[in-house]
C-alpha cells in the first residue's frame, strides 16, 4: 500500500499521448490511485500513436508515462460504460483529461455533468490552446508549439539562421508538469473550500510561461538573436571545447565565479579588465570574452578542466551518453535510474521519483496492463450501489 503524500487520492485518468499521462504518472509516483482509461478494443501496438522504439510491440512511450496507474476500460461512448464512469467519478477526487475542446462533453464526461455527480471533483482539462480562440479547435503537439511560444527566435549558432526545435518532448513534459502542479493546487484548495473546481492547462501557455525572461527583456527593448550555447542573462556560461575534443559545460553567474574561473585559467589579469569586471560587461562583451577563452579552454584536456573548476567551486559539468548515466554514481545513489518489473513488457529502466519526502516516500510501481483492474472496480461499483439500495 502506497505511503506517499496523495494515499487516499484517487484520480480517474483520461488521457492519451504524453502530456497528460506524464501529468498523472507523477501524482501516482507521490502515491494517488491512478485509474487509467482505455478503450476495450484498444490495440497495444497503437498505443501512444505507435511512436517508436516499442518493447513488445508497445511504445516506450506509452509504457514509461503510464507508470504508478492501475488500468481500467471504459467505452465511452457505450451507455453502460458511460454509468460506470460516472459511478468512478462519485468516488474520484480528480478527472484529468486532455481531449480536445467539446470532445468531453460529446462523451458525456463534461464538467457541469461531473461536477453535479461529484461537487467537490476537480476536473483539469489540458488542451493544445484552450477553450477560445482562433486555435482552440487544434491539437497541440511538441514542436508546433515550440514554434508559437517563441523558442524558434532564440534557438540556434550565433550568426545563423535559427534552428526550428530541439529536443521533442520537452514541452510535452512541460506542459505535463504543470497539470500536476495545478491538480495539487486544486486539492489543496478544496481542503480550505470544501470545493471542486475547474482547471484549464494549455500547452500554449506552460511553454510561454518558460519564455517570461525573454518576453520581458524583449518587451523592454532588447532584441534576441540565436546565441549557440551560450546563456542571454550570464556570461561566460556555454559550451567550450577542449584540446582533447571532448566538451565542458561552464555557468558562471556571479562575479566571485568569475574571479575563480581566471585563477583557474591562470590569466588573472583578465578578471579585472574594465569590458568584463561585472557580469553585465560580460555579457554586453559576450563575443570579445568568448575570442579570449575558447582558445584557453583549448589548451587542456577535459579532465583537467573537470577537476580544477570544481576544485575552484566553478560550475562545471561534462556531456554524458545514457550509458555513463545509468552506471555514475551519483544516479545509482540517488536512484534517479530505476528498474521496475511490468506483467506484459517484463523489467523496465525508467526514472525514479524526482523528490525526496522523509516520511511519506514517493515510488515506482510497474505500467498496469491496459483494462486489467476493469472487473475489480465493477465489482466495487455494485458493492456500493448495492449498499446504498
Amino acid at each position: 500500500m502506497s505511503t506517499g503524500p496523495l494515499r487516499g487520492v484517487r484520480i480517474l485518468d483520461a488521457t492519451l499521448f504524453m502530456v497528460g499521462p506524464w501529468s498523472s504518472m507523477l501524482l501516482g509516483a507521490m502515491g494517488a490511485e491512478v485509474l487509467h482509461v482505455e478503450q476495450p478494443d484498444v490495440d497495444w501496438s497503437r498505443l501512444s500513436g505507435s511512436i517508436p522504439p516499442t518493447i513488445n510491440g508497445t511504445s516506450i512511450g506509452y509504457i514509461t508515462w503510464n507508470m504508478n496507474k492501475r488500468g481500467v476500460f471504459i467505452d465511452f461512448k457505450n451507455e453502460s460504460d458511460q454509468t460506470f464512469a460516472h459511478h468512478l467519478v462519485e468516488t474520484a477526487d480528480v478527472f484529468v483529461c486532455n481531449m480536445r475542446p467539446g470532445v468531453a462533453e460529446r462523451l458525456g464526461m463534461s464538467y457541469e455533468e461531473l461536477s453535479s455527480i461529484n461537487p467537490r471533483l476537480i476536473y483539469c482539462s489540458a488542451t493544445g490552446y484552450g477553450r477560445t480562440g482562433p486555435r482552440a479547435k487544434d491539437r497541440g503537439s511538441d514542436n508546433t508549439v515550440q514554434a508559437m511560444s517563441g523558442f524558434w527566435s532564440t534557438q540556434g549558432k550565433r550568426g545563423e539562421p535559427g534552428e526550428a526545435y530541439r529536443h521533442y518532448t520537452q514541452l510535452d513534459a512541460q506542459t505535463g508538469n504543470t497539470v500536476a502542479q495545478a491538480i495539487l493546487l486544486g486539492l489543496f484548495a478544496r481542503q480550505r473550500t470544501g470545493k471542486g473546481q475547474r482547471i484549464d492547462v494549455t500547452m500554449f501557455d506552460a511553454a510561454a510561461t518558460l519564455q517570461l525572461p525573454r518576453i520581458t527583456e524583449y518587451l523592454d527593448g532588447q532584441v534576441h538573436e540565436p546565441q549557440g550555447s551560450s546563456a542571454f542573462a550570464t556570461a561566460p556560461n556555454r559550451a567550450f571545447r577542449c584540446e582533447d575534443g571532448k566538451w565542458v559545460g561552464v555557468a558562471v553567474t556571479s562575479d566571485a565565479e568569475w574571479v575563480r574561473l581566471c585563477t583557474v585559467l591562470g590569466d588573472e589579469v583578465l578578471s579585472s579588465e574594465p569590458r568584463f569586471k561585472s557580469n553585465s560587461d560580460r555579457v554586453r562583451n559576450r563575443g570579445a570574452l568568448e575570442e579570449r577563452l575558447i582558445p584557453l579552454f583549448a589548451a587542456h584536456p577535459q579532465a583537467y578542466w573537470l577537476l580544477h573548476l570544481r576544485k575552484h567551486l566553478v560550475p562545471v559539468g561534462a556531456p554524458m551518453d545514457w550509458e555513463t548515466i545509468r552506471n555514475h554514481r551519483q544516479v545509482v545513489e540517488n536512484d534517479y535510474v530505476v528498474e521496475v518489473e511490468t506483467e506484459a513488457w517484463g523489467k523496465v529502466w525508467t526514472g525514479g521519483p524526482p523528490w525526496r519526502f522523509s516520511k511519506t516516500p514517493a515510488r515506482v510501481t510497474g505500467t498496469p496492463t491496459p483494462g486489467e483492474a476493469t472487473f475489480e472496480l465493477w465489482e466495487e461499483v455494485d458493492r456500493r450501489e448495492g449498499a446504498v439500495r
